[in-house]
């Protein structure tokens, strides 16, 4: 019973989470910006760019959360305790590429809509993102991987790729 609870914890913060940060607050800014008569130019080729940020930044968290679940022992969901640090694929190349994920998909949503205000809620996220994992997602980390986190700290970066 208690790993269903887990499984249903973990499928709920899955699709709230996500869904508040790239689209009801990006609707919350657009309509804010509708009634303020905020609008800027839309420019054709950062539509397309936006759009290809925004398939790129899915792909990327689908592919991330493959690893976790084919690992089955890494997860997304703050409420189940990891039983294995999961270190290959994008979780290769920085600790936290499903932040990039959702950021491509901000930066996309951004791009497409000429949008002001949605670079504002990217920096606030953004801002909120670093905090929560500074202070809260690492330290538990460590909390609960030791030695093998604090080496993953030492030899993957936190957000920037090496490009060596």
């Amino acid at each position: 019973m208690l790993k269903l609870i887990k499984s249903l914890d973990t499928l709920i913060y899955g699709f709230v989470a996500p869904f508040g940060v790239l689209y009801v607050f990006p609707r919350f800014f657009l309509g804010l910006e509708q009634n303020l008569d905020i609008e800027l130019p839309r420019i054709l080729v950062l539509k397309y760019i936006g759009v290809l940020l925004m398939n790129l930044g899915g792909l990327l968290a689908i592919i991330c959360a493959l690893f976790m679940h084919t690992r089955k022992s890494g997860t997304i969901s703050p409420f189940v305790r990891p039983t294995e640090l999961v270190r290959r694929g994008p979780y290769a190349w920085v600790r936290h590429p499903m932040m990039w994920a959702g950021n491509f998909v901000l930066i996309g949503l951004m791009l497409i809509y000429s949008s002001p205000l949605l670079a504002l809620w990217l920096l606030i996220w953004s801002r909120f993102a670093a905090i929560y994992i500074d202070r809260y997602e690492e330290p538990y980390l460590v909390r609960v991987f030791g030695d093998e986190y604090r080496e993953y700290c030492r030899t993957t970066p936190r957000w920037w790729p090496k490009l060596t």
